[in-house]
Order: C-alpha cells, then sequence, then structure tokens
C-alpha cells in the first residue's frame, strides 16, 4: 500500500493557536533579556542560568509556533519536558543564596563538560580530537584526571543539600521548588515524546481490527498540539513567575506591573478562556463521550462520593480528639 499522509489539520485556525501567539508577542515587548556583565573572576552563572532559561523557552514558543505554521505543531510536545525542568531549576535557584547556586551549579557543569569531552574522545579517538578539532595532546587526559575531584565536590554539597545520587534528580529538585504534583503529571509522559517508548508507540497507533492502521491520525496530531500550546505558555510564565526576586542580576527587565493580577488577566485571559487540555485522551482507552444525563449522573456520583470522603474524614479527626 502507498504511504498516506493524512492532511494535518492547518493550526492557524486553532484559537488556541493564535492566543499562543498574542501571548508570545506581548511577552516579547514586555520582557527584554539584555547580555550579563562578565565580572572576573566573579561570574554568577545562577544569573546565566535564568538568563538562558528564560531566552530559550521564548525562543522555543516561537519554535512552536513556526511548527503549527507548517502543520507540524504536535512535534512542539517534545518542548514541555525541558520547560518544565528548566521552572523547577528555576524556582529552586531562587530559594537559594547567589553563592550556593554558583557553587552548586558550577560543580554540576564542569562535571557535564567533562564526561561529554570524554565521551567525545572516545568515540572519534585521539588522533581525529588532536588533527581535526585542535584539541593539543594529552588535553582530554589532563581534564579527565579532574573527574575524581569533582565527584568529591559534587559529594560535599549532595551532604549539604540531601539529594541521592552524583547530581540532583528532577524528583528532588521538584520536591524543592514545590512542583511535585506538576512534575508528576507531566515529567514521564512528556519524556515519552523525546526518549524512545512502548507506551507512546501504541497511543500514536489508530484503527480497527480488520482495517488500516495509522500513525499519524489527524485528530490526535491535533490534540498533541493542543496540548503543547497549552503546557508551553504555563510553563514559561510559571518559570518567570519562579525566579521574580532575581531576574534583575539576571539581566532580564520587566515593566513595572507585571506580576499584577491585572496584567496577568490582559495577559492570559484569552488562553485560560479556552480551558486546560488533557495529557491523555480519553479516545485513547476506546472511550467515547457518554450521553449528557448520563454524563450528569456521573457527576452527581463522584461529587457525592467527594463530600461522603470529607464527612467521613471529619469524623475520623472528631473521634481522635
Amino acid at each position: 500500500m502507498k504511504d498516506q499522509v493524512s492532511s494535518v489539520t492547518d493550526d492557524s485556525t486553532s484559537p488556541r493557536f493564535q492566543a499562543l501567539k498574542h501571548f508570545s508577542e506581548r511577552m516579547r515587548r514586555e520582557i527584554h533579556l539584555d547580555p550579563l556583565v562578565w565580572e572576573e573572576p566573579d561570574l554568577d552563572v545562577r544569573a546565566l542560568t535564568i538568563n538562558n532559561c528564560v531566552r530559550r523557552q521564548r525562543d522555543a514558543i516561537e519554535g512552536a509556533i513556526a511548527l503549527g505554521n507548517v502543520r507540524q505543531g504536535h512535534l512542539a510536545v517534545a518542548f514541555v519536558r525541558a520547560f518544565l525542568e528548566e521552572r523547577m531549576w528555576a524556582t529552586f535557584l531562587a530559594s537559594m543564596t547567589r553563592s550556593e547556586a554558583d557553587a552548586l551549579l558550577l560543580a554540576m557543569g564542569r562535571w557535564d563538560a567533562r564526561r561529554a569531552l570524554i565521551a567525545q574522545r572516545d568515540y572519534i579517538g585521539d588522533l581525529d580530537m588532536t588533527v581535526h578539532l585542535w584539541f593539543p595532546p594529552g588535553f582530554v587526559d589532563a581534564q579527565a584526571v579532574t573527574l575524581d575531584g569533582l565527584k568529591a565536590e559534587l559529594r560535599q554539597l549532595r551532604g549539604r543539600w540531601g539529594w541521592q545520587g552524583v547530581i540532583p534528580s528532577s524528583k528532588w529538585v521538584a520536591e524543592r521548588s514545590s512542583l511535585v504534583e506538576e512534575y508528576e503529571y507531566l515529567h514521564s509522559a512528556t519524556s515519552r515524546a523525546v526518549h524512545f517508548s512502548a507506551g507512546e508507540v501504541l497511543r500514536r497507533g489508530w484503527g480497527a481490527p480488520g482495517g488500516a492502521l495509522v500513525t499519524d491520525k489527524e485528530e490526535f496530531r491535533e490534540h498533541l498540539a493542543e496540548f503543547a500550546y497549552d503546557q508551553l505558555w504555563r510553563q514559561h510564565l510559571g518559570t518567570i513567575v519562579g525566579a521574580a526576586d532575581i531576574l534583575g542580576d539576571a539581566a532580564i527587565s520587566v515593566p513595572d506591573g507585571f506580576f499584577s493580577e491585572e496584567n496577568r488577566i490582559k495577559l492570559t485571559s484569552e488562553l485560560k478562556n479556552l480551558g486546560r487540555v488533557p495529557l491523555v485522551h480519553a479516545y485513547e482507552w476506546n472511550l467515547t463521550p457518554p450521553p449528557p444525563g448520563v454524563r450528569m449522573a456521573w457527576a452527581a456520583f463522584m461529587l457525592a462520593q467527594s463530600t461522603d470522603g470529607e464527612l467521613d474524614e471529619t469524623s475520623d479527626t472528631t473521634g481522635d480528639q
């Protein structure tokens, strides 16, 4: 059978896509990212991190819009996990002193940089590293020698902060930034957009027994795009709010009143009025919408259960007293 590519819905007709474009345009007008001042040896690594996160997220939202313009918005789901992690780290770093944050970031950065350098040398060999990439003979070996010292430095920081493993895990950072619920909801599931996942393979396959099985279901691609458009602005704004106290240090300027409730309404009302887009769609479980009367009955049943649970908790508390 010849490959048939479904005609994906034009994202420009999506109200959420248009609202995201308006949000992006206004954020670019209101949020100004300037170059940082590099004062040796007093490099503000935390400021560099926040500046980079906000800029990368702004660029990624514009990238998601560019994907939508060519009817490939479903691919923007791959951005969500990075946005969430940057939001968690920005919030956590803002809760630390600058010296604490810089010590942790420098140790982690040096660890990552040396491991990447060694991995490249191990892959292409010393000759190519020297002849084609200009690394002097012995340079990588000299960096490799420092790994044990860096690991000891990270162990010392781990003793101060209490994470498990060599470097902090995403779950641990979520706990430190009070974003555990957001992490549990989004992190693992959205990672499937950037890693191989059997679960993701199964949810991309649509069809019926005895008929065609496709992996480019138009309606599901539209759902994925809508999910990405919904999450990207939420996580971006969450990153800026989480780092609000140190934006100035990061050479990021916002207008007076930017964080006011009135401005938030102006900035996000168009998007919020569209509601949230769920991560998992009921159609993925072969469920179809019940008739309105049945749906109302389900809602009443769930509400009653919730109320009973609250009463039970109250009774237990009273009994303990």
